[in-house]
């Protein structure tokens, strides 16, 4: 049996987290955090969720919604400008329309709430990845998805194994070597993407017919 999750208990250990990876590097501490792209009803249900590893940059944008946003999508430019990581918000957009998803029902997020401005720089990856796992485990739990999508290999590792994915299958986007995956978990489909920012394959014709294999069936759901 699945049980709403208490989204401000959620909220608290994420910033009690936060304040103690602060103690542990000091330099961090103005970098801040930020868990979903979506408002918090997704929390709730939602046919879709879509996952990237870590919100980026290297600073807080004080408008931008921190534990949710209040309404929108944090993808949909004309609710958010990112400027040169605009790319990556089309990508996205172009990815929940081809699902038949608005963007403010599409439980988005990142696996780890922490802010860096690389993956590299991410301090003690694997423990942030460890929280990160342990705080959607409840998330993905009460609401239940049935498609499950994220981009860049360290989420797509850590997000398969989450959802204990099987029956994976790889299929080349037509980017020199780069693939994407489709595997199976209980209750759903899990779909692994190469990062969005960097491989722009959404709309690119040589991708097509991988995207057609990938997300095949997955309006009906």
């Amino acid at each position: 049996m699945f049980s709403a999750i208490d989204a401000r208990q959620l909220e608290r250990e994420i910033r009690l987290e936060y304040e103690a990876r602060c103690a542990r590097y000091p330099d961090d501490d103005h970098l801040g955090w930020r868990l979903l792209y979506s408002p918090e009803h997704v929390l709730t249900k939602a046919r879709l969720a879509f996952l990237g590893l870590n919100p980026g940059g290297s600073f807080v944008n004080p408008a931008h919604g921190v534990f949710s946003m209040a309404s929108g999508s944090a993808y949909d430019r004309n609710v958010e400008a990112w400027g040169t990581s605009s790319v990556l918000q089309d990508q996205v957009v172009a990815l929940f329309q081809r699902l038949g998803v608005q963007p403010d029902e599409v439980l988005a997020g990142n696996l780890v709430p922490f802010r860096s401005p690389s993956e590299d720089s991410l301090r003690d990856s694997a423990g942030a990845i460890s929280f990160g796992r342990s705080i959607w485990s409840k998330i993905l739990a009460a609401a239940r998805p049935s498609i499950v999508i994220s981009m860049g290999g360290t989420a797509n590792r850590a997000i398969s194994q989450l959802l204990g994915a099987h029956s994976i299958r790889s299929h080349n986007v037509g980017w020199g070597s780069y693939s994407a995956s489709r595997g199976k978990f209980s209750g759903g489909t899990w779909i692994g993407l190469p990062h969005l920012s960097r491989f722009s394959i959404m709309k690119r014709e040589a991708s097509q017919p991988a995207l057609k294999i990938l997300f095949d069936g997955l309006n009906d759901r």
